[in-house]
């Protein structure tokens, strides 16, 4: 049976590390100057020789040649996602306490250690933070935010990178060679671009295309993998430029028909925007180009990749060719309006008397007669409607003025107008557009004093030619509220007692004593 030529190629010096520079004169600057530590963190993407460093390092700690796949003694390697249990961390800490049977140090490395559970991790973290003299861990994960902040902070964390395009051809060039495997460059840098970066990626998909034919070249490579060609891709970008929802669907059929997923379609297509993006030579405008973007993206996590794909390109192509009109702005909207005319709401209509034989009937119904008055709907005041008696602006603020704008509000704002009748106006300043109002309790004060009921009663005055005014509200100091009147006079009519209103008394009699507001 054959070996696999990513195990094969396995690299088996620092040297030999493909992308890696950075981290591998890291290490041989510590294994020269003889600082080791008892505790090291590999951290990046799959593929790129995390492990394959490890074992290098656990070799070169001991001075052993590396030459084979078989792991001295004294090198521990344990994949936590088959060991991550609590009892499996015990029985590693009680092994930890025994010298190394033939090397210096007994080198532990354990893969994918964000596996661990939490109970794992913690009794991992004592022997990791002081291990014995002839411990040392090499830790190697994929996903490093997964691993508690107490581990990474006892380990020298290195972080490995994805190699670049040129790099992985590079090492395929190289190893094809070795191979005696005809390849061209095309389709070498097309398995390079297809890997992600990751070496043993791209030397998998190397083994694949090999015996596919006896000379290598792009359409092999692009048949063998199900990726769609070019040509196909630019035809698809050609129909959603063109709106031609058939050309689409024909196309995606065709790529489908031909091996390609909709998960390799939507990559390439990505490909694709981001070279025309980069060299602005677009086919679809910036913005069409980046929501497509964002719609291919979505393909891969799709329970209905296929559905997705037709979806996205679809969209892309309506949205390149809608025929609506285009939204009008809130802005521009509001001035396109023609103004708007203020005008006094009408009046309400005076209630008609309450007939006697009518409080007979209900009068043994207090609870019904309460509710038949809450659920009377209250009548909508009309945009425009024209006054009965029209408003003389004079300007200036007097008490009579004050009295008439309660009664305008009163038409339109009852809750407003109820706490404003209480109230004490000082027109002292009016002179310096500052009037004041006095409240004997902190909730009135704090009602009016919100901006919107404010303005209700701005806009009230000027309409009486009181304009451009500021208005304060205060609170009566405690020592002049017991001399004050529980209600201020106004200019509406008052209304007869409680006592001598028989239906005012019904619903006295359900809410208790307080009092009643019209």
């Amino acid at each position: 049976m054959g070996q696999a030529l990513y195990r094969k190629y396995r690299s088996k010096k620092l040297s030999e590390i493909v992308g890696q520079k950075p981290i591998t004169t890291a290490l041989e600057h510590a294994l020269a100057s003889g600082q080791i530590s008892h505790a090291y963190l590999f951290t990046g993407p799959r593929g790129v020789g995390k492990t394959s460093v490890a074992r290098i390092l656990a070799h070169e700690i001991n001075g052993l040649t590396y030459e084979t796949d078989e792991l001295p003694i004294d090198i521990i390697e344990i994949d936590a996602a088959s060991n991550r249990g609590i009892e499996d961390i015990r029985d590693l800490r009680e092994k930890v306490r025994f010298a190394p049977v033939s090397a210096k140090y007994k080198v532990y490395i354990i893969d994918e250690v964000h596996m661990l559970t939490t109970p794992s991790f913690n009794a991992l973290l004592k022997t990791l933070e002081e291990p014995p003299a002839h411990v040392i861990f090499i830790l190697a994960t994929t996903e490093a935010h997964k691993l508690p902040e107490t581990i990474i902070s006892r380990t020298q964390r290195y972080s490995f990178k994805l190699a670049s395009q040129e790099d992985v051809m590079a090492h395929l060039k190289e190893i094809a060679k070795k191979e005696s495997i005809a390849i061209d460059d095309k389709a070498l840098a097309l398995l390079a671009k297809h890997s992600g970066g990751s070496l043993r990626d791209a030397l998998s998909l190397l083994d694949q295309v090999r015996h596919s034919a006896t000379k290598v070249d792009v359409d092999t490579v692009q048949n063998n993998l199900g990726l769609p060609s070019a040509a196909l891709v630019k035809t698809i970008m050609q129909a959603v430029q063109a709106g031609d929802s058939k050309a689409i669907i024909d196309a995606l059929n065709q790529a489908q028909g031909d091996g390609a997923s909709a998960t390799l379609i939507a990559e390439q297509l990505l490909q694709g925007i981001r070279t025309q993006l980069a060299s602005k030579d677009m086919m679809l405008s910036t913005e069409e180009s980046l929501q497509l973007a964002q719609n291919l993206l979505l393909v891969e996590s799709s329970s209905r990749p296929d559905v997705q794909l037709e979806l996205a390109l679809i969209g892309a192509q309506l949205a390149g060719h809608s025929n609506t009109h285009p939204v009008v702005s809130a802005a521009k909207m509001q001035t396109e309006q023609p103004p708007l005319t203020i005008s006094e709401p009408a009046k309400r209509p005076p209630k008609k008397p309450v007939e006697p034989a009518v409080m007979a009937t209900i009068a043994p119904q207090p609870a019904t007669v309460v509710a038949s008055i809450i659920a009377e709907p209250t009548p909508e005041p009309t945009q425009e409607v024209i006054a009965d008696e029209p408003i003389i602006a004079s300007g200036e603020m007097s008490a009579d003025i004050w009295k008439q704008a309660l009664d305008k509000i009163r038409l339109t704002h009852n809750t407003i107008y109820s706490i404003l009748r209480m109230a004490q106006p000082n027109f002292d300043n009016i002179a310096k557009k500052q009037m004041t109002l006095y409240f004997k309790f902190p909730f009135h004060q704090k009602r009016i004093n919100e901006a919107k009921n404010k303005q209700v009663i701005l806009d009230t005055l000027a309409l009486f030619g009181i304009a451009g005014h500021e208005l304060a509200c205060e609170l009566i100091p405690k020592e002049q509220r017991a001399d004050m009147p529980e209600v201020a006079a106004s200019s509406a009519p008052e209304a007869p007692p409680i006592q001598d209103n028989p239906l005012l008394n019904q619903i006295r009699s359900v809410f208790g004593g307080a009092e009643v507001l019209e």
